[in-house]
Formats: C-alpha cells, structure tokens, sequence
C-alpha cells in the first residue's frame, strides 16, 4: 500500500474514532468503579450504549456526505459509509468488556485482544494481495471490529433483557458526562492535527506523519493503556486503604516508567533504521517525525497511571479541567507549527507532552503523594534512557558498512544493555520491584 493510502485511513480516523471515545459514554467504567452492581444495570447499560452507537453510525453514514468538502479530497467519503458499522459492533461490548474488567479476568481479555488482531490482519492483509488497496485496511477494520464482538460474547454468555434502569442514568449522569467530556478532549488531542495535514497537505505527507505517529502510540495502546486497564478495578478495591494504595502506585508507577521511557526514546534513537526495514527507503520523511513522536511516547505512556487514578477516586471532572489545558496547549502548538510541515508539527506536539508531568503531579496529589515522589518513579528511567540514547548516537557515527536490519539489531542489543546498567546503578529499587512482580 502507499502512503497516500494511510493518509486516507488517517481522514477517515478523525470521524470514526468517535466510536470508541463516546460509545459508551462512560457506563463501561462506572459498571467497574461501583462497588455493588446487579443484572438490571448491566441491561440498561447494554440498550443505552447500543441506542448511542447505532445513533453515531447513521451520523457518520450521512457526514460521510460532507466529508470531501471537510478534506477537500472525495476519496473519504465512500470509506466512511462502511467504517460505520463498527460502530455498532462496538457498541455491543460494552457489558462483556465492562464484566470480564470488574471481575479482572485480564487473561480472558488478552486472549479476545489477541484473536481480534489476528482475525484483523488476515483480512486486511488477504485484501491487500488481492489488489483492494486502501479498501483493504477498511475492510480489515470492520472485520476486526465484528470479530471483537463475537469474542467478547463467547467469553461473557450475557443475553440482554429489555429493560431500563432509568436511576442509574440519572445517578450517574454528571460522572458519564465527565467522561463524555474527558473523550472529547482526547479525540481533539489525536485528532486535531490530522484534520488540519490533511486539508492542508494532502494525502500524503499525511500518511508519513499518521504511520510515524501509529507506530509509537503501540507504545502506549499495547503496554500503557493495558496497565492502565488493570490498574482502575485495583485502585478502585482499594479506596479505603490509603497506604496500601499509594504503595501500590509507586510500585506500579516505577514498573510502567522502566519499561516505556526506555522504549519510547529507544525508537527515537534508532528511528531511521526502522523506518528503513520497517517501511522501506520511500518513508523515509517518516525519520525525523518518528523521532520526535518517540520521546512524546516516553512521556505520555509513563504517565498514563494518571488516569486510573482520577477514575478510582471519582474524580474524573478534575481530569476533565486539566485536559481542557492540554487541548488548548496543543491547539495552539498545531496551529503555530503546522506553516513549517509535519517535522514542525511532530516537535510541538512532542513539547506538548511535557504537560503530562503537571496532570501526573496532580493525580498524585489525590492519594497524598508529592512531587519528590514523581520524581522518584520517573527520575532513574529518564536518565538511564538518556544515556542510552547517547549510545546509541555514537554507535551510529562509526558508520558500519551494515544493512539496516543488522545495524538495528546491534543498536538495540547495546542500548538495552546500557539502560539496564545505567538503571541499576541508579537505583536498585526497580530491580527489586520486578523480582516482587515475578513473585
């Protein structure tokens, strides 16, 4: 495929994220934070989030309409009549997802996760040989999407009765709503920029700059945000054991930062020979945003366990004030860089995700822990990525003759055993941390 063809997945994305971030309107995880929940409030939550999808799938459907004057371009418009129906097969999940969550069967769901993806990619990539182009990552897309469903119910046999728990809608509405607002804050955050490369650059370099940015945000959506999942049942358990929890998110908060700071800087350390074997000499313009998005990837991903810990304290409306900033930061770095290209771009955005130290800080705040503390889960994995970036970039000024593949190879083999020196003997507490872990 090419990049123009990404770039129009990445047009697409900016309508059909909707999906995701405000299907559910928050009653997924006010089934996890309650602490007593019954059969009738799973069945209000399942008709009231399918109503909500169905509804976002035919307002997608007749967007899609209008979308060739939103990106000045037709070819999205007929992408988004079938990328539609994942909405609806999203909003079947709600309930198994919300149920395998409260009762912390992570395993169960590692599984589905797993499943999903694979079904995904055999029919992204079977459309792919067969010549489908761009319609092949639609395709997969909506497959992947039914697939997840189907999943999800033959792992929690529920079968919804039609009733309504109309109390619960009115208990619940300012947290929902919270929530509502926290996604809207997220879907401008990750989408803003794509919206504005797209009309204003074209297809293209757009693809550049959304592949560059997919593939350092697995960093977060296959380690952080999966934690981070795990983390809101198990802070939510323990509210009225204060130590015991700020223990706990210490513990978890050194864990999560050893392994993605070092991760995400790795990959802005070796970003051109991964865009090389990855990607191939033709993306090569995805080398400097990879970078940049990399070090942005470190800093957003180690400090996601913000978010579960705004959530098991029911204080999802102080989230939402702070997101609010971070939206206004990034509005205003996107429009002053988007003039100078995506490098521009990807260097704002990447200054931006300084912002999350301060959401951090505050989260903290909540459980009565202070700055000395964030420094104290961040402060050894910064320095030891440091050091391992530095490394990396005098390997590669030795110029070794090599193929990318192998000078790749060679370069993460040295920087990890960097860091991991480095990290020790910065700070033995990590290592002790992962032997509690294993145990």
């Amino acid at each position: 495929l090419t990049p123009a063809d990404f770039g129009y997945i990445a047009m697409a994305t900016v309508v059909t994220e909707l999906a995701a971030l405000f299907g559910a309107f928050g009653f997924t995880n006010v089934l996890i934070q309650r602490r007593v929940i019954t059969r009738l409030q799973l069945d209000t939550v399942f008709w009231v989030t399918l109503a909500i999808n169905s509804t976002l799938a035919a307002s997608v459907f007749l967007v899609s309409f209008a979308t060739g004057w939103l990106f000045d371009d037709p070819q999205v418009s007929p992408l988004l009549r079938v990328l539609c129906l994942s909405f609806v097969f999203n909003g079947l999940t709600a309930v198994p997802w919300g149920v395998l969550s409260r009762l912390m069967r992570f395993r169960t769901e590692f599984w589905i996760n797993i499943g999903t993806v694979a079904i995904r990619i055999a029919a992204a990539v079977a459309c792919a040989w067969a010549g489908l182009g761009v319609w092949s990552l639609v395709i997969g897309g909506v497959v992947g999407a039914l697939a997840n469903a189907v999943l999800n119910f033959a792992n929690v046999p529920f079968v919804p009765r039609w009733r309504l728990h109309l109390p619960l809608l009115t208990a619940t509405w300012r947290t929902s709503s919270s929530y509502l607002g926290n996604g809207a804050l997220y879907y401008l955050n990750t989408n803003l920029d794509l919206l504005l490369i797209g009309r204003q650059m074209g297809a293209a370099p757009l693809g550049f700059y959304q592949n560059a940015r997919s593939l350092t945000d697995e960093i977060r959506a296959r380690i952080a945000m999966p934690i981070q999942h795990v983390l809101f049942p198990a802070f939510s358990a323990l509210q009225s054991d204060r130590e015991r929890f700020r223990q706990m998110v210490l513990r978890a908060g050194r864990l999560l930062a050893a392994v993605v700071v070092p991760i995400g800087v790795g990959v802005s350390a070796n970003a051109r020979e991964l865009v090389l074997v990855l990607y191939g000499a033709q993306w090569q313009p995805m080398i400097p945003v990879m970078s940049m998005f990399g070090l942005a990837a470190a800093l957003r991903a180690s400090t996601a366990i913000a978010s579960p810990l705004f959530n098991a304290n029911d204080r999802v409306g102080l989230a939402f004030r702070y997101n609010v900033i971070a939206t206004g930061l990034l509005i205003g770095a996107v429009l002053v860089a988007i003039p100078y290209g995506i490098d521009a771009v990807a260097v704002g955005v990447a200054l931006i995700s300084l912002y999350s130290l301060v959401v951090l800080r505050a989260a903290f705040a909540l459980i009565g822990l202070r700055t000395r503390d964030v420094a104290a889960v961040l402060g050894a994995p910064a320095l030891a990525s440091a050091v391992m970036w530095l490394a990396t970039f005098a390997l590669r000024q030795w110029h070794w003759g090599t193929a990318p593949g192998i000078a790749l190879l060679g370069h993460v083999a040295a920087g990890a055993g960097v860091y991991l020196l480095a990290l020790h003997l910065l700070s033995r507490q990590y290592l002790r941390d992962f032997r509690q872990a294993g145990a």
